[in-house]
């Protein structure tokens, strides 16, 4: 609708009707350049970057298994390795020594493997079974090796040979 001079509203001519007088049409604007972002707004979006690749590569460093002969930041199970490759030690020399017979060695042996087992995992493992061993995280080789020492422990008579199962109690806690 055109207001008139008189103040009373009068209908627009349509450029339809071929009536071009008192048609009022917008036209666009020019267009305008982008606008550029400030400087800090592309720090801060590389910063992000950083941080979100940062945050990717902690994840996973610190959560895939690493191999077992390298170290990451030294051994914090070393002392407890140590005690323990000791007290295997300790029950080969009795048994050398003629302190004690096949039997005895390898029930020293089933002792010393359950405590190293006890102070790698936080778990009591002097009662847990041979099955058992299985479901704790790296049990597999003690469950091996622990269902290998139960025949010459119980029997009254055995083919074991000592100097293998020393040799691979120390195996076990020296790669665990």
């Amino acid at each position: 609708m055109r207001v008139t001079e008189t103040g009373a509203a009068a209908p627009l001519a349509s450029l339809a009707d071929g009536a071009a007088d008192g048609v009022w049409l917008a036209l666009p604007a020019e267009a305008q350049p982008p606008t550029q972002y400030s400087w800090w707004v592309w720090v801060l979006g590389l910063v992000l970057l950083a941080l979100i690749a940062g945050w990717y590569w902690w994840v996973l460093r610190s959560t895939r298994p690493h191999a077992p002969g390298r170290s990451r930041r030294g051994d914090a199970y070393a002392a407890v390795r140590a005690q323990h490759l000791a007290l295997l030690d300790e029950a080969q020399g009795r048994f050398e020594s003629g302190e004690s017979d096949l039997r005895a060695l390898h029930l020293d042996l089933n002792h010393v493997i359950r405590q190293f087992a006890t102070a790698r995992t936080g778990i009591d493992t002097s009662s847990l079974t041979v099955a058992e061993f299985g479901r704790i995280e790296h049990g597999s080789a003690l469950a091996v090796l622990l269902e290998d020492y139960s025949e010459p422990a119980f029997a009254a008579v055995s083919d074991a040979q000592a100097a293998t199962a020393v040799d691979q109690a120390r195996e076990v806690v020296r790669a665990w």
